[in-house]
């Protein structure tokens, strides 16, 4: 963790309201940092208040980076998250994100419950994507959106894999069939490299 990243981190969790912890944010950035190289869109699902999508987009460059949310909390939680959260929780309004945002260009803001939101976003690829979305049914959407949309090398990486057994289920279930790995972080994050461990052999 060099220093640069450091102040960053520490400067935007103190910005604002922030739900990954200071290790997770530095594997966001870093993991966003990394796949760069790859072409493709980067986007987050589950923005909050906007600290990791301020993170990404600060090392993003010049692509497009779409950030997805309700912007009006979690919606309703189904039998396989087990209770956990309660409707609505999380909200942060649009305008707000926005604003904190302003001063990054390339980043567009779809509001809605996904996939429905991105109805209005062009069909390509995508290098990196963050999901924080805490439910069963919202990390199972956003695997079946992106799988399929990945650049190859490119990463999906998903706070709350550790802690909330909706979020588990959605990605031991979508990745049974997969040939791609699930690697589970000390943190609560997990993130898959698509393309396997053919891709991953083939950078070393």
């Amino acid at each position: 963790l060099g220093h640069g990243d450091a102040e960053l981190i520490y400067r935007v969790r103190r910005e604002r309201k922030c739900l990954n912890s200071a290790f997770e944010c530095f594997l966001v950035l870093s993991l966003a940092r990394s796949m760069t190289r790859l072409p493709g869109k980067f986007a987050e699902v589950g923005v909050f208040q906007g600290v990791t999508a301020k993170l990404i987009a600060n090392v993003k460059g010049d692509r497009e980076l779409h950030l997805f949310d309700t912007f009006e909390g979690l919606s309703p939680a189904s039998a396989k998250d087990n209770g956990v959260h309660r409707e609505s929780l999380y909200a942060c309004s649009l305008e707000s994100v926005q604003t904190y945002l302003a001063d990054f260009n390339q980043v567009y803001f779809h509001k809605g419950v996904f996939p429905d939101s991105a109805k209005d976003v062009d069909e390509s690829e995508y290098a990196f994507v963050h999901f924080d979305v805490d439910l069963y049914e919202g990390t199972l959407a956003c695997l079946e959106y992106f799988y399929p949309r990945m650049t190859p090398g490119g990463v999906m990486i998903s706070h709350d894999y550790g802690m909330l057994v909706g979020v588990q289920r959605a990605f031991q279930e979508f990745m049974a069939d997969k040939p791609e790995s699930i690697f589970e972080q000390p943190t609560t994050q997990a993130f898959i490299v698509k393309g396997g461990a053919a891709v991953v052999a083939a950078a070393v």
